[in-house]
């Protein structure tokens, strides 16, 4: 089952969600917005996409799971980054779907 899947059948068990009201919501691959093909991009192009910048990437490349390194460089999967996105959209809408826990006494 796919991240999206998941966060569809997970808001749907939430009292007053729908999981066909979501759908808007879902990251781009249920959308139908994931790239045919995967070609790899730079650190320029990855900081451009994220909106961080290009110090930030390379800080955080061994924590990007879409990174490669090709000789003494990096370059990044779209794919892998499109999907990795997706990820953290639904990690973050699940969050604020799931109402917050009480504290164990």
């Amino acid at each position: 089952m796919t991240p999206s899947q998941q966060l569809q059948k997970l808001l749907g068990e939430v009292p007053g969600y729908d999981g066909k009201d979501i759908v808007g919501l879902l990251p781009l691959q249920q959308q139908g917005g994931m790239p045919d093909t995967d070609y790899l991009l730079n650190t320029e192009e990855v900081a451009t996409r994220l909106g961080k910048s290009t110090k930030w990437v390379r800080d955080s490349v061994d924590d990007l799971p879409f990174a490669i390194r090709v000789g003494s460089a990096h370059r990044f999967s779209v794919r892998g980054l499109e999907e990795w996105i997706a990820e953290q959209r639904a990690v973050k809408i699940t969050a604020l779907a799931l109402p917050p826990t009480r504290r164990q006494s």
